[in-house]
């Protein structure tokens, strides 16, 4: 492959979906549109440029970190948005790759194949071509071919009577370009009607001037699903969601039920990974072998290890170890980690929290900014108190600690490895290794009496 330079052309108003949001920056698959469109134009290598709206170019920079962004202060169309990028270019850029970033499916092998078909045909233009029904055509530029099948310009919708039953070959939106005469041709280019420049008229530009016009074929009808209203984001969104359940599956997880399994475009599955129904994969979330997650679990860039167990809870960015186990209702929150085999029982609630190898949390816990050591036990209605109402405090629990049931350790506070305190107590200074408590506030048991207060004075049973 030569040196190309991709770019993205985003600098349209987006009326049509009635938003504040610059329509680029609408989500399909967790990701933006103009994201999606620039994963593809990199396929080719070489800079990225992105042309965007005077009001979002920094929203967008951030969107798709790495690009160039360029302002084009007045939307005047799809070629006077080429224009603007083309005036930042140095003279001696040979190649352009262009794409609309409301065309978010279009794959990075379908950019590729045409940037190379491009070369090897020594085209001065190469646009991309897909066939679909007529009917779901309407809104679509059509492909006009001449006698001899080769493609000789691009009807608008409003052009021409358009077909209404059949199939029809469609323009998608994605170009490549011989720089030098696009230059030439795009400072000879005519409005429109409409006062805007459109760069399909740059296909019967090219064939008038007796130039090298070729077509490569998308294999996936879905790629050409733009965007311009909300209807159409939810279908493409639909699309996406097909395509990455699909590749979910080829890698080795079974989805019970795919059509209610959603995913982001960077979430990933290992193989051998069972999910159940209404289960989303949002984020950066990556799920190891052999895991389980559902039903109606929701993920956020949680990193989930081998043979884990995940109900109907809600993990965000935090990390279970191989298989640890979290129980219904539970909500396991940003900078949590449950190491191996850490179990977190129904309706519990874990923050800025390490639950150490083959810890317990009980249900009905709330466990923030603490430690818990390996093996402790902590029981169910358990609380730290992490927080007075000006900032807040650490919990430490040692390895193999004992916490009974509806224990409050009022941070910052420390219980040592191996101790012990009683249901219900109130824990509101350090309890050293090996010690056990109980009572409200928490003091030490004397060890002779320790077992029978256990099961003899009132609250203060252990577990």
């Amino acid at each position: 492959m030569g040196a190309w330079t991709a770019i993205v052309l985003a600098g349209g108003r987006g009326t049509r979906m009635r938003s504040s949001r610059p329509k680029a920056l609408h989500a399909v698959a967790g990701l933006p549109m103009v994201a999606h469109a620039a994963d593809a134009a990199r396929a080719a290598g070489g800079g990225l440029i992105i042309v965007t709206p005077p009001h979002c170019k920094a929203e967008i920079a951030a969107a798709v970190p790495g690009a160039e962004c360029v302002e084009q202060p007045d939307p005047l169309g799809s070629g006077h948005a080429l224009a603007t990028a083309l005036i930042t270019l140095p003279p001696e850029t040979k190649r352009i790759l262009a794409l609309n970033a409301d065309a978010p499916l279009v794959r990075k092998e379908t950019a590729l194949a045409l940037a190379t078909l491009h070369e090897q045909r020594k085209a001065t233009v190469t646009l991309l071509s897909c066939v679909m029904s007529a009917a779901a055509a309407q809104k679509v530029g059509l492909l006009q071919r001449g006698a001899r099948g080769k493609a000789i310009g691009v009807a608008e919708p409003g052009d021409a009577p358009a077909p209404e039953s059949g199939d029809v070959e469609v323009n998608v939106g994605v170009y490549a370009f011989e720089a030098s005469w696009l230059r030439r041709a795009l400072g000879e280019l005519k409005p429109r009607p409409s006062g805007e420049y459109y760069v399909t008229d740059l296909v019967a530009r090219a064939v008038a001037d007796g130039r090298r016009v070729e077509t490569h074929p998308a294999e996936d009808a879905d790629e050409a699903l733009g965007v311009n209203t909300r209807e159409d984001l939810a279908r493409a969104e639909r699309a996406a969601q097909r395509r990455l359940r699909s590749a979910a599956m080829a890698g080795g997880a079974t989805l019970l039920d795919p059509e209610t399994t959603y995913f982001d475009a960077a979430a990933k599955l290992g193989e051998d990974v069972t999910v159940h129904p209404n289960t989303c994969f949002r984020g950066f979330s990556r799920v190891a072998r052999g895991a389980e997650i559902g039903p109606n679990a929701q993920l956020r860039d949680a990193e989930v290890g081998p043979g884990s167990q995940v109900g109907q809870a809600v993990l965000e960015e935090c990390v279970l170890g191989s298989g640890a186990r979290v129980g219904p209702f539970s909500h396991v929150r940003r900078g949590s980690v449950l190491e191996d085999g850490a179990y977190v029982g129904s309706h519990a609630e874990i923050k800025a929290s390490r639950i150490g190898a083959g810890a317990s949390v009980g249900h009905f816990c709330y466990i923030g900014d603490a430690v818990v050591g390996a093996g402790a036990n902590i029981g169910a209605g358990t609380v730290t108190c992490n927080f007075d109402g000006a900032r807040k405090s650490e919990t430490e629990i040692g390895e193999g600690a004992f916490i009974g049931s509806d224990t409050l350790l009022i941070a910052p506070v420390s219980v040592g490895a191996r101790a012990v305190t009683g249901a219900g107590a109130v824990v509101n200074r350090d309890v050293p290794p090996d010690g056990r408590v109980a009572g409200v506030p928490a003091r030490p048991l004397r060890a002779k009496r320790g077992a029978a207060l256990a099961s003899t004075e009132g609250g203060t049973s252990f577990g």
